[in-house]
């Protein structure tokens, strides 16, 4: 089933749209990839953006704005259910999530069982595991001096409607990827193009639009007992 968003109008359904695309547009515009014709809304209103298997809406500067369940957003992730307000529309999202991360780990469990069959099992040896948190120290830019420590799977720098980068956390580690702008991220003043992202190492150096930043890795409880 393919992820979509129906559209309501004054609670009257009017349609519904597949979501096809890495970056579709909302707007006033006829041109857009979803037109919500109605003077509310602005030529170019919002940008929706997929990430893998996340979806992210992005304000475009509207003159009024856009609401995800009832809260004023810039920029903020969406999940199934959401209810995006634009306007006197409302695009109600139906999304399957299920994430590269959960296949590729459907892959590997089913490999070891067929091969169970015609051979005795050995034991795996055991993955290294990944850092758990990461901070990122800001040397330049509006949060230069600070402090931030990453927890979340998806962590966005930079500014709506400029250059725009992501860490996404996954079982191996941590992942710069480039979300949106004319200008790609760099890692140690290497530019990042390509979609899957880069993995990133102890004291690489991140720069996205004005933001310039080092990342650390707190590996977790396990690691560190181990260490100790």
């Amino acid at each position: 089933m393919m992820d979509k968003v129906v559209v309501y109008r004054d609670g009257e359904e009017l349609g519904e749209v597949e979501l096809t695309a890495k970056r579709m547009t909302l707007g006033r515009d006829p041109a857009s990839d979803i037109p919500l014709n109605d003077l509310s809304v602005s030529r170019s209103h919002a940008r929706l953006t997929k990430v893998f298997n996340d979806y992210f809406i992005e304000d475009l500067n509207s003159t009024n704005g856009t609401f995800l369940n009832d809260r004023a957003v810039t920029k903020h992730m969406v999940r199934d259910r959401d209810c995006l307000r634009i306007g006197s529309f409302e695009l109600r999202f139906v999304l399957q999530q299920q994430g590269d991360d959960e296949l590729d780990r459907t892959v590997v469990l089913q490999r070891p069982a067929a091969v169970a069959r015609t051979a005795p099992a050995r034991p795996a040896p055991a993955a290294p595991l990944a850092p758990k948190t990461a901070h990122l120290r800001f040397f330049r830019g509006p949060m230069k001096g600070m402090m931030e420590r990453v927890e979340r799977s998806l962590y966005t720098i930079g500014r709506p409607g400029s250059e725009v980068a992501a860490i996404a956390r996954r079982p191996q580690g941590f992942f710069l990827l480039h979300i949106g702008g004319d200008r790609y991220p760099r890692i140690n003043n290497k530019e990042i193009t390509t979609t899957r992202g880069v993995q990133l190492n102890e004291g690489d150096v991140i720069e996205v639009g004005e933001n310039l930043a080092e990342i650390s890795f707190v590996q977790s409880s396990q690691n560190q007992s181990r260490a100790s």
